[in-house]
């Protein structure tokens, strides 16, 4: 069997679980194209995301955690978070988020309001799990 490659938002195979995250219902491959470099994500059917972290009290202002405009860009910006291991990588991560949601049809505004709480988060709350403080010593 072949797997898809989606490359876009609207072609996730998603749906809602109980516990409200958005699951795969097919073993697919997503991309995304960063300057001229291509990311790959492999997704196994099953695997499953809560959408985009937005405390209850901003959904108002933010949007639902799981709007459809936000899904492209919170599965990235997850995906790269996790990988992250500094501070440089998880910036990356949250300039893509930025890319990502300007590439949505949200207002600029909102665009910026998003970016900033990730910026905010990364900057105060964030720590690297593999950086110099957390690294292990190789004897």
């Amino acid at each position: 069997m072949e797997i898809s490659t989606i490359t876009t938002a609207a072609a996730m195979p998603v749906c809602l679980t109980a516990d409200n995250r958005l699951q795969f219902t097919v073993e697919c491959r997503l991309s995304i194209e960063i300057n001229t470099r291509i990311v790959w994500q492999l997704c196994q059917q099953g695997d499953s995301w809560d959408g985009a972290s937005i405390p209850r009290w901003a959904w108002w202002l933010m949007g639902h955690p799981l709007d459809a405009d936000l899904r492209w860009p919170s599965f990235w910006h997850d995906r790269l978070c996790e990988a992250s291991t500094t501070h440089g990588e998880r910036m990356v991560a949250d300039a893509v988020f930025f890319m990502l949601l300007e590439q949505e049809d949200i207002p600029r505004w909102r665009v910026s309001l998003l970016w900033l709480a990730v910026r905010f988060y990364a900057i105060f709350v964030w720590k690297p799990k593999y950086g110099w403080a957390n690294r292990k010593r190789v004897n």
